[in-house]
């Protein structure tokens, strides 16, 4: 017997006693009544149980013609109860196993989402980070007219700024240490790989006042005429201002 299998027999144990413990009725034996007692389950937000169900259903009836819709609302009450470790991975074996499945652009974005649930601050590892915005252009490559294409957008800036943060943060930790060379690494880093947001103008200031500083006015030119051109009225375009007329004196 396999672990997940062990799993999904101790649920289904626990159940079944919970049942005769409140007068419930039995487990339903028919595969269309299985699916409706799991419905009822997770609508009432009950995501134990419902899973509980999901996953006997597709243990039992993998060839029936709602395996898919099980796998996926199986992978939904892990996710609804905050398993989001658990939800990816029932989310993956929906794409890998029922490929034809009308929910396999769900599951694609659900794990992106997955991923960015587990994304912690932004000094920490990011590899989760990284998970998810890998996701969600997967997403938007495999379905750039999906249902949650603008979504997968929203969510790719917000990563793109939480990544941004990061790199910057290191940025500017090398250039308070003097250390210029390290800085603009990161500097580029962010302007090239994390744009449209305000780490990414920050960034620009940074690398165009170390390019200042080394005496490469017409570079530094280019980076602060960019901070000014960026959307949004931050406080670093002013300062952006102030060192584009100090490099063209």
């Amino acid at each position: 017997m396999t672990g997940r299998s062990l799993l999904a027999g101790v649920c289904l144990l626990v159940v079944l006693l919970a049942g005769c413990v409140g007068g419930a009725s039995k487990i339903p034996g028919t595969p269309d009544a299985v699916l409706a007692r799991a419905d009822q389950y997770f609508n009432k937000g009950n995501n134990v149980r419902a899973a509980t169900l999901y996953q006997q259903f597709v243990e039992r009836y993998a060839g029936h013609d709602r395996a898919d819709y099980a796998q996926f609302m199986l992978a939904e009450s892990h996710f609804r109860g905050h398993d989001y470790p658990v939800a990816s991975i029932e989310y993956q074996v929906l794409i890998s196993n029922y490929g034809y499945s009308e929910y396999v652009d769900d599951a694609l974005f659900e794990m992106g989402v997955c991923a960015w649930r587990q994304s912690p601050r932004a000094e920490r590892d990011q590899t989760k980070t990284q998970e998810a915005l890998s996701r969600f252009n997967q997403y938007l490559q495999t379905y750039p007219d999906g249902p949650h294409a603008q979504e997968a957008k929203d969510y790719i800036r917000r990563i793109n700024e939480k990544l941004a943060k990061k790199a910057y943060t290191a940025a500017r930790w090398y250039y308070r240490q003097k250390n210029g060379k390290a800085a603009m690494i990161y500097c580029d880093k962010v302007i090239d790989d994390y744009p449209d947001n305000r780490y990414w103008a920050e960034a620009l200031y940074l690398k165009g006042d170390i390019l200042l500083r080394r005496g490469e006015k017409e570079e530094a030119i280019r980076q602060f005429t960019q901070v000014l051109a960026y959307p949004e009225d931050l406080p670093v375009k002013r300062l952006a201002q102030s060192k584009l007329k100090e490099a063209r004196r």
